[in-house]
């Protein structure tokens, strides 16, 4: 026998283990009390007090898996489905989209885990987010942007540690072209470009009516929207403020897009697009307000500062520009959102931009020239900073 081997030794008062030459009594009542206290102390602390970061972890571990499980039910118009028949079973969900039980178990498991779905008895039923964020009858649906996450931004995040030590969107490797953003490569990429634009335009579904309820135009005469794709922000404006005149500023192919929504609604006649870059070409020189919307996030400080100075000399005495995005806290500690949104801009859009506070918004517009700046708070992490010349 080696000693590596364990012997069971009975002797008249107790049972003795030896095991590897060694000795070991068998722990006494009280030993055994306080194992067992100790083991419920533990169960307890972790119920109470680190279920939250224990299932943060989770979250954060298995981000990717969440998202592809999140992504597969877009994908499979379960959250559509489940709209449409309010409450369905296991086997009914399985019949309907043609699946077997496994694989459709552990979807189901990792909805009703991160609460995109509800189970009640047997039944599964979509949650209010569900509801209005992936099913597809709900106006305020973002499963543009679900796509955009599979085919863009996560192939591109998987370069983050390179884009971190070497300061630039090493993420644009995944994409097909020449040009050194995003922007540009979807020039070369007809149908990521329509699945950008499809995102970008839910994105302005889901925050523009703040932006359009928070602002004041009745004054303003001719509106260009820096950066405005497809056109979305000037219609929702143009919608409200009858008077209004406005223009999309933006590279060729956004300005197409937009080009065929201002027909298609019947606004080309008070709308309009200028193609251009706002880093070369000249501002125009008509307009009394500038908007760059959801637009600073995606250039260095030096970048932005460079616009608004050039937005200033275009504008005339009395005119506005309007930053309109998510922001950051002043102290740096968040939101969420924040933390989620800046990663892309360096790893993939254009490897120099992120979300900024509202603090470094104002202090470039004082040092643009603008003499009255004014900080709105929205809902959604968002806010609107307005500059006067």
């Amino acid at each position: 026998m080696t000693n590596k081997l364990l012997e069971i030794v009975k002797t008249e008062s107790t049972t003795q283990k030896v095991i590897a030459g060694e000795t070991f009594r068998p722990k006494n009542p009280f030993t055994r009390f306080l194992e067992t206290i100790g083991l419920k102390l533990r169960l307890i602390l972790e119920e109470t007090l680190l279920k939250s970061q224990i299932n943060r972890f989770y979250l954060i571990f298995g981000g990717h898996i969440f998202f592809e499980t999140l992504r597969t039910a877009c994908q499979l118009d379960l959250f559509t489905l489940l709209h449409e028949r309010k409450s369905l079973t296991r086997e009914e969900i399985r019949k309907l989209l043609n699946l077997e039980d496994q694989p459709l178990r552990i979807i189901l498991l990792g909805l009703v885990s991160i609460g995109l779905l509800k189970k009640r008895g047997d039944k599964y039923s979509n949650t209010l987010s569900s509801h209005i964020l992936f099913n597809r009858h709900s106006k305020r649906n973002v499963l543009a942007y679900v796509e955009l996450q599979h085919h863009a931004m996560y192939p591109a995040l998987h370069h983050l540690l390179e884009s971190v030590k070497e300061n630039r969107n090493a993420g644009l490797d995944e994409l097909e072209g020449k040009g050194q953003t995003i922007y540009e490569r979807l020039e070369h990429n007809p149908s990521l470009e329509v699945i950008f634009q499809d995102a970008m335009h839910e994105l302005s579904i889901q925050t523009n009516r703040l932006l359009v309820e928070a602002i004041d135009l009745s004054h303003t005469k001719h509106l260009i929207d820096v950066g405005g794709g497809d056109g979305t922000n000037i219609m929702e404006f143009a919608r409200k403020w009858p008077h209004l005149k406005a223009t999309v500023f933006d590279f060729p192919g956004a300005c197409s897009i937009a080009d065929e929504n201002l027909e298609t609604h019947g606004l080309s006649h008070r709308l309009n697009t200028i193609p251009g870059d706002c880093f070369k070409d000249e501002f125009p020189k008509h307009a009394d307000s500038f908007l760059f919307s959801h637009f600073f996030t995606i250039w260095s400080p030096d970048k932005d500062k460079f616009l608004l100075k050039k937005a200033y000399h275009a504008l005339p005495k009395g005119g506005r520009v309007i930053i309109f995005n998510m922001m950051q806290k002043d102290d740096e500690t968040g939101p969420l959102s924040a933390a989620v949104g800046s990663p892309y801009f360096l790893s993939l859009a254009t490897g120099e931009g992120m979300l900024y506070t509202s603090k470094e918004y104002e202090t470039w517009m004082k040092e643009a020239g603008f003499s009255k700046v004014q900080r709105i708070k929205l809902p959604i992490d968002h806010g609107i900073i307005v500059g006067i010349k």
